[in-house]
């Protein structure tokens, strides 16, 4: 980001410059999100080995802690004190930390009760570090905000990638050393002073709300993020059962890598797209462009293809959920920060318990069956039909705002500009006078 993006005279308290803030802010992001993805493809053979418990077990407590993650999301969003809670910014990576300490821990309980106090660290600095990104880059606060959104997306990805390969070469032995970096981290945020940031919170300009149809949007935000999650849990089962001699955990950690990758670098270029064409016609074409993907994912001959069927998976649905971001910003319906909340933290919460849901169905057949793992992500096909269906009827909706069918924003007047939010993708331009 250039130095202007990080220009404000509103943030005070820092011991560093706002650039550096706002890179140290990327790397909280990035690092609580890599977290996140570290048990990502070890469900099965480590996990179900460490814990000698079945894999629905095992999915029940990843599942509980992603679906945590998500709630703490909007509860810590909307209960948080209108200055913000800046010790977040300290606190959160070594509490995110703590998953890499499962392996020290033989029990399930145990290890709950570290994912638990790791779930809080991860959810809680999205809304404090978002916060402080738009605080920091006023000037051009849609393009940093899309810039920490992809770090997140990068963190989880490489977590997956990481996370594979060490279970693949070593278990879970020597696992915790993955938790050293947090530290250094959170001292370099400590000595930058981000606990003593203030000003960064900005509670006017709501955004105009002009669109209708929040529970459709919310639907189809569910049915995005269930896609996501049951992809991302069970390619590395898939490969370790389908492939048992092939190193399926790392096979899969890639592909999940693949994925989150392209699904950052094209949400940038979808989301050019659907400032001319509209987020719901752009996102229903992403829906049905995944179908193939998917398919070759599902019946590959080889394991060494499925990164480059993960390829196409990012760049079709792993880009989607920010156009859904991008609408929900001007759907009526509850306050801003609720209805953003449950657009993403309540999407991905349902996501997770689609993930419990199918562990506990793999549970009835047995151990190494492929099959019951084809069906469940067999059923990912369906939701991308389905998906398609409902973003093109929402696409085609009467506008309300005096544009043309299928263009997102309202029409700029000289009461709306000043308290436009922008989107990710927007272009960056002046602020506007009130």
């Amino acid at each position: 980001m250039s130095g202007e993006a990080a220009e404000t005279g509103a943030v005070r308290g820092l011991r560093c410059s706002p650039r550096t803030a706002f890179v140290l802010l990327v790397l909280l992001h990035f690092t609580v999100d890599f977290y996140g993805g570290l048990t990502t493809p070890i469900l099965e053979p480590t996990l179900t080995e460490h814990f000698r418990r079945d894999i629905g077990a095992v999915a029940t407590l990843i599942g509980a802690w992603s679906l945590l993650i998500n709630i703490v999301q909007p509860l810590v969003g909307g209960l948080m004190s209108r200055r913000g809670l800046p010790i977040i910014l300290v606190a959160a990576a070594p509490l995110a930390a703590l998953t890499a300490l499962i392996g020290l821990t033989p029990t399930l309980p145990g290890a709950a009760a570290l994912l638990f106090c790791s779930a809080i660290g991860i959810g809680v600095l999205h809304p404090e570090a978002a916060l402080a990104v738009h605080g920091l880059s006023a000037r051009r606060a849609g393009a940093a905000v899309g810039f920490f959104m992809a770090a997140g997306y990068f963190g989880f990805s490489i977590g997956a990638l990481a996370g594979g390969a060490w279970a693949e070469a070593w278990r879970l032995r020597g696992f915790w050393l993955l938790a050293l970096p947090s530290l250094l981290l959170a001292f370099g945020a400590a000595r930058a002073g981000l606990h003593r940031m203030e000003g960064h919170v900005e509670e006017n300009g709501a955004g105009v709300e002009t669109e209708r149809g929040l529970p459709a949007l919310m639907a189809l935000g569910f049915g995005t993020a269930t896609i996501m999650c049951l992809l991302a849990r069970f390619i590395a089962v898939l490969l370790v059962r389908r492939f048992p001699d092939s190193a399926g955990q790392g096979w899969g950690g890639a592909t999940v890598f693949a994925t989150g990758i392209t699904g950052a670098l094209g949400a940038f270029g979808w989301g050019a797209l659907a400032d001319r064409r509209g987020p719901m016609r752009v996102l229903s074409g992403l829906q049905l462009a995944a179908l193939p993907f998917l398919g070759l994912l599902l019946w590959t001959p080889r394991i060494a293809w499925t990164p480059l069927w993960g390829l196409g998976l990012g760049a079709t649905i792993g880009s989607a959920f920010p156009l859904v971001v991008v609408r929900a910003r001007r759907t009526r319906g509850f306050s801003p920060r609720l209805r953003m909340g449950l657009t993403i933290g309540g999407a991905w919460g349902m996501g997770e318990i689609a993930f419990i849901g199918a562990g506990r169905y793999l549970k009835g057949f047995a151990e190494g069956d492929p099959r019951p793992v084809e069906r469940v992500l067999a059923l990912c096909g369906a939701l991308l039909l389905f998906n398609a269906a409902l973003a093109w009827r929402l696409g085609r909706r009467p506008p309300e705002n005096g544009k043309a069918p299928g263009e997102s924003s309202p029409r700029r007047t000289p009461e709306n500009m000043a308290d436009r939010e922008h989107s990710p993708y927007d272009r960056p331009r002046e602020p506007t006078a009130r």
